[in-house]
């Protein structure tokens, strides 16, 4: 089996770790009621890889993402598409003036909304048919294409793009990521939130950060390394303060960091130190504690 990182094309990886595609078949079934035998019936186990030059981390085989009735699926998840996300927010500060900005990804358009509402000329893209449909029937100019049909007739026609959440989805990011700075203009801006690969999410057994969910994890690292393969500076990047609703996994994922040593202390000990430290962090301590997402700004060279 040779591997080759998505970014670079090389075989510079190294093997993390080794996944059972029946299990995760079955824990989805348990955990979310949804049969994704579809998604992985190419193997009977895939692999998480990290990029020795770039530190991304991948999985591979690279068939093995989500289909589109994968995603209409978790729709029926009301967490799933959040109407407001911390990324949102700091978008909103960037996309300054008289500009045309285009989302990718947008779901049911939640982003479009807010920044339409502050004045900005926004279009949105998505492949689900179901959250394209509604957001059209809530007015906002969203359409079901693809980033290939807009290059056709849109290059290097927009001053930012944004993509939340939508990056580690993908099998191929190099090639997505290419065709995102095709249709900036020169100086434009490219803004990117994703799961943070260095957050507490690393410590987890997390079915949505894995196939058929997920195929990438990024950090700081990978994102900076792509200004040697695509005409892009980093200009910021911004680490989401922890989120309230994700303190209980955060601090399992704690648990399981320290896990050797905290077997070697009494269990009560542990267990007041655990409760002592969620105590904090729902007083506020979550503010100034790293969570999930990773927001990063890119400026077209």
């Amino acid at each position: 089996m040779k591997v080759k990182s998505p970014l670079t094309g090389h075989d510079s990886v190294t093997l993390l770790q080794t996944f059972s595609a029946q299990k995760i078949i079955s824990d989805w079934q348990k955990l979310f009621d949804i049969d994704i035998n579809g998604e992985l019936s190419s193997c009977s186990d895939f692999y998480l890889f990290q990029c020795n030059i770039t530190g991304l981390r991948f999985f591979y085989p690279l068939d093995i993402f989500g289909s589109a009735q994968l995603y209409e699926k978790l729709m029926k998840f009301e967490w799933y598409y959040m109407s407001d996300k911390w990324e949102y927010q700091i978008a909103l500060q960037d996309l300054q003036g008289d500009r045309i900005a285009l989302e990718i990804g947008c779901g049911h358009g939640h982003f479009v909304a807010q920044a339409s509402q502050k004045g900005i000329q926004i279009e949105g893209i998505d492949s689900n048919d179901r959250a394209v449909l509604e957001a059209q029937q809530s007015g906002l100019n969203v359409h079901r294409r693809s980033i290939e049909d807009l290059l056709a007739q849109k290059k290097n026609q927009y001053d930012y793009l944004c993509s939340f959440q939508v990056l580690e989805h993908l099998p191929n990011p190099l090639e997505f990521l290419k065709n995102c700075t095709d249709l900036l203009k020169r100086d434009g801006k490219l803004l990117l939130s994703v799961p943070n690969a260095n957050s507490f999410l690393k410590y987890q057994y997390n079915l949505l950060d894995m196939p058929p969910h997920h195929m990438t994890q990024w950090s700081v690292r990978s994102f900076r390394a792509l200004e040697d393969f695509l005409p892009l500076k980093l200009e910021n990047s911004l680490f989401e303060p922890l989120a309230e609703y994700h303190i209980s996994g955060y601090l399992q994922a704690k648990e399981n960091q320290f896990k050797e040593i905290a077997s070697r202390l009494p269990v009560p000990l542990v267990k007041s130190a655990i409760n002592k430290y969620e105590s904090f962090l729902r007083k506020g301590l979550n503010r100034y504690t790293k969570g999930q997402s990773l927001y990063v700004k890119f400026r077209k060279k």
